[in-house]
């Protein structure tokens, strides 16, 4: 079995024991009266601060920053005088991003609450951390993560939903019902999966001789589009680019060819994509738009869903992720073992 797809087919069991026992790791960070969050990783990690940064300040009523380490200067921690009830949170998949480490070192110089986010409890970034919020999903032993990414934008939303609670911004009855909206939508990722992974079985022939592939979404799933683009560039090894919807017309269609393979994430909230889609027909075939339909073809792949749109991240990566699983050995290349599993070992890229 891929061990990709193992690690989708657990992650709804995963992710509903994550709810089950959330309370517990959250109720003495959230005692700290926190009222700024900042989050902070690389690749995968980011993306799941990214993905998630508006809606945690929807559900916690609190300012909320995804940055890249690189991104963090001392000017940033400075422009507020005092940072004692800022969250600065560390999101590292395996734990030992060394970047990572850096910048929440620089964070709690400059006063902040330091959390940890992992996947393990010895993760080396604990060491810094005031707070060890561990996302208990252990670590993936394939290359391209997926599990992890699932569990840490759920980790960071019950997060912002129990200081929501704390703070007055929510009520407990919000929360139930965001728990039960939640549950509605884990049922259905299994179903979402088995019909990604029949589709790709379908084209993955096709998508195996991609040239170039674009991915472009709306921006409410911008995160998203990035690790969808990275578990595609990680895994299948070929050139391809993620772009929010009004950034991709914004020059990036002026390299489309008949080379071209386009991805379109459809959750009805871009009403020119139509348009962009007829233009782009003139010169490339290969156009293929996902949604939440029950209608999956040749140029279109429907996950048959009825989801609150607040919640539709918890689905729309699947595909790019089951091709990431599938299409890479249609070229012979084992998407779960890394090209070099040595690479940051000889980078010094991880802390022990």
């Amino acid at each position: 079995m891929n061990g990709i797809i193992e690690n989708l087919e657990e992650t709804p069991e995963q992710l509903l024991k994550l709810l089950d026992d959330s309370q517990k790791l959250f109720e003495h960070v959230v005692s700290r009266k926190i009222k700024k969050i900042m989050i902070t990783g690389s690749g995968t990690s980011y993306h799941s601060g990214e993905q998630m940064q508006q809606l945690m300040r929807q559900k916690s009523g609190l300012p909320v920053d995804a940055y890249y380490p690189f991104k963090l200067t001392d000017e940033i921690f400075n422009a507020q005088k005092d940072n004692s009830h800022t969250l600065f949170i560390g999101v590292s998949q395996e734990g030992g991003s060394l970047t990572t480490f850096n910048a929440m070192n620089m964070a709690k110089k400059h006063g902040c609450i330091i959390a940890s986010m992992s996947g393990t409890e010895d993760a080396y970034i604990n060491k810094v951390a005031d707070e060890k919020l561990t996302v208990a999903v252990g670590k993936e032993t394939v290359g391209p993560k997926t599990k992890g990414y699932y569990t840490t934008k759920l980790n960071l939303l019950l997060l912002s939903e129990y200081i929501g609670i704390d703070n007055g911004h929510i009520s407990r009855s919000d929360f139930d019902e965001d728990v039960k909206e939640l549950k509605t939508t884990l049922k259905q990722f299994p179903n979402s999966l088995k019909r990604a992974i029949n589709w790709v079985e379908e084209n993955k022939k096709d998508l195996a001789h991609a040239h170039d592939i674009r991915i472009s979404g709306p921006a409410s799933l911008y995160g998203d589009v990035l690790e969808s683009t990275l578990k595609i560039l990680e895994a299948c090894r070929l050139p391809i680019t993620g772009y929010e919807f009004n950034e991709f017309i914004h020059g990036v269609y002026n390299a489309i060819n008949s080379q071209s393979t386009l991805f379109f994430i459809d959750n009805g909230s871009e009403g020119k994509l139509n348009r962009i889609i007829k233009i782009l027909s003139e010169w490339t075939n290969k156009i293929y738009i996902v949604d939440g339909s029950n209608i999956s073809d040749q140029q279109k792949f429907g996950y048959d869903i009825k989801v609150p749109r607040q919640f539709e991240t918890f689905i729309y990566p699947i595909l790019f992720q089951v091709i990431a699983a599938l299409v890479p050995g249609e070229n012979g290349i084992d998407p779960c073992i890394p090209k070099d599993p040595d690479f940051h070992q000889k980078m010094g890229s991880q802390g022990n």
